[in-house]
């Protein structure tokens, strides 16, 4: 029988220390995240996550004509970005899509606005049209960052299979639908329309509820 060395029981710790650590930082969508069942997927969001530092500060909106008013301050695109997640997960719930194929759905939500804006050195933000393509390079910095750099004790990318990474960035790439700047890239699969839908509800959520004065507070950023 293999009994656990001294050795073991320090590398365990070490790797609670370094979990408990992410979690502190990834907590705002800790919930989020933990939706994915899959370990590989969610050590690869958690990995993507912890290195895209301007997605945790820039807002949902650059112009403020767009998104719920609480969006448009620091911060604002981590909440819509766990809007749209949920909404995903309730859309999952009502096509019954589980497995895999829910895992990518919700990593893709998790993901699709990473690169969105740039938090500049004066504290301002400049949005970026091209963020659901910018996604790819920087998926791909934070492979090759994990490759030098990750441990068994971190998250990392380095247990997805290709395959997995490029189905997840195609949702990303498809998510403005027809407010895309590359037309061809368009909703088709219902994987697809999923992840764009969701985007799209969370985005116009103060829309839909603007005649409720019992629930117009809420839109109040405190």
């Amino acid at each position: 029988m293999n009994k656990k060395s001294i050795l073991d029981d320090i590398l365990e710790e070490d790797k609670s220390v370094y979990v408990q650590q992410e979690d502190e930082y990834l907590e705002v969508l800790l919930e989020e995240i933990n939706l994915i069942s899959d370990e590989a997927i969610r050590s690869f969001v958690r990995s993507v996550l912890l290195q895209a530092s301007d997605f945790w500060i820039v807002p949902s909106s650059f112009s403020g004509k767009y998104h719920p008013p609480d969006e448009h301050g620091r911060g604002g695109n981590v909440l819509h970005t766990k809007r749209v997640t949920r909404i995903a997960n309730t859309i999952c719930d009502s096509y019954s899509v589980s497995g895999e194929e829910r895992d990518v759905i919700l990593a893709a939500c998790l993901l699709h606005d990473i690169t969105k804006g740039v938090n500049h050195s004066d504290d301002t933000f400049q949005y970026d049209p091209m963020h659901p393509y910018t996604v790819n390079k920087f998926v791909s910095d934070v492979i090759i960052h994990d490759k030098k750099y990750a441990n068994d004790a971190h998250s990392s990318s380095l247990f997805m299979q290709e395959e997995t990474v490029q189905s997840i960035l195609r949702l990303v790439r498809c998510h403005l639908g027809p407010w895309s700047p590359i037309p061809e890239t368009y909703p088709i699969t219902y994987m697809d329309y999923i992840v764009h839908v969701a985007d799209n509800v969370a985005s116009k959520l103060h829309t839909y509820i603007d005649d409720s004065e019992l629930i117009n507070d809420k839109w109040t950023r405190q």
